[in-house]
């Protein structure tokens, strides 16, 4: 059979590795679609907790098949429509809310070194702010695209999703409850859950989530797609794959990748996303990221952990790196202690939980 000559391949210039990230927590700082459900909904902050915590167990949790994680981004959609939001103001949100995290420009660095996507559950709203903010180029992110300004919703259903979002937001945020090393749901949780399913069901029968039909979050399950989706188009294997999450969201596309051999790492990650990485770093940097990615791209997963056997500020200095710029930036942003960096197995996986979740929440939400 006859090949087609490729002059790339030829001249060395192929590339073997890519990298999907999230944006939040590692491209800009905390939780952006949290502050804009705060901004336009009274306690939409805890409306947003409480949705995201009610996926996440009906997904992981459960393993409904009827509700999955990130589904919350279009529960939202109808509630924020109801409290006034226009396209031009979620966007003016963004705009003017947005933070980048300390070292996310390395992300420029990385897009040289190998193919990148961009993967978040965030509106189009909000990555478009980033795209502008970072100069990134918008083909190559994936999140929910939805149109505010072109849904129809009559005063008297946005006076009931109003005393949705009233209700729910009086709710406890639900959780799973673990105690040694089993995880199960307390009777006053489940009965929140139950509350949610029956509010949820309500809401599914008005006009205006007709209208979402066509509307597909950027969920755990789409998070996977996506990552299967540039598989197929860079024909780079799973195992010469990195991907930087850092909620549940990130659960599924993180676990394949983990299964596969590649990197799968936690940035900053909740229990989802540590329990599907096989690396785990808790930095207000994201150039510690950057930097694991950029020996994953030259030794693979055996350079990575032979990097974090080394990671000590004495040992990092002396070690051979492909660009020193980047590893002095690090030791740069880090003068006493370098940001924990951990290999995540069985033994260790609940303390790296704990231990993450901790660290995030000292992060700007």
């Amino acid at each position: 059979m006859k090949m087609e000559y490729d002059h790339m391949d030829e001249l060395g210039f192929n590339e073997d590795k890519q990298l999907m990230c999230t944006v939040s927590g590692f491209l800009s700082s905390g939780n952006s679609m949290k502050r804009m459900c705060d901004r336009f909904i009274r306690n939409g902050g805890r409306l947003y907790d409480i949705l995201t915590a009610y996926d996440n167990i009906s997904s992981f949790g459960l393993n409904r098949e009827d509700r999955r994680s990130g589904d919350s981004i279009k529960t939202m959609i109808p509630l924020l429509k109801a409290s006034g939001v226009t396209d031009s103001s979620v966007y003016d949100f963004f705009v003017n809310d947005m933070t980048l995290m300390p070292g996310s420009d390395s992300i420029h660095y990385l897009n040289r070194l190998m193919t990148v996507s961009v993967v978040s559950e965030a509106y189009e709203h909000h990555t478009m702010a980033l795209c502008d903010s970072l100069k990134l180029p918008a083909d190559s992110v994936y999140s929910t695209n939805i149109s505010f300004d072109g849904l129809d919703l009559d005063k008297q259903e946005a006076k009931k999703f109003r005393e949705f979002t009233s209700n729910l937001t009086k709710m406890d945020v639900p959780k799973i409850t673990s105690k040694n090393d089993v995880q199960y749901i307390e009777p006053k949780d489940q009965m929140i859950l139950e509350t949610i399913d029956g509010m949820i069901d309500r809401m599914n029968e008005m006009d205006i989530m007709y209208q979402l039909d066509d509307v597909k979050p950027i969920g755990g399950n789409e998070k996977a797609f996506s990552l299967m989706d540039m598989r197929r188009k860079t024909e780079v294997n799973l195992d010469c794959t990195a991907y930087l999450g850092n909620n549940g969201t990130d659960y599924p596309a993180m676990d394949i990748v983990r299964g596969n051999d590649g990197l799968s790492l936690s940035f900053n990650g909740d229990a989802y996303a540590v329990r599907g990485s096989n690396v785990a770093i808790m930095s207000p940097n994201s150039i510690a990221a950057a930097v694991v990615i950029t020996e994953f791209y030259n030794g693979g997963m055996e350079g990575v952990y032979s990097m974090i056997d080394s990671w000590e500020r004495e040992k990092l200095s002396k070690r051979e790196f492909s660009d020193r710029h980047l590893m002095n930036a690090l030791l740069a942003a880090f003068p006493s202690k370098l940001p924990d960096a951990v290999i995540v197995d069985d033994g260790n996986i609940e303390n790296v939980v704990k231990e993450s979740e901790r660290f995030r929440k000292k992060l700007t939400v």
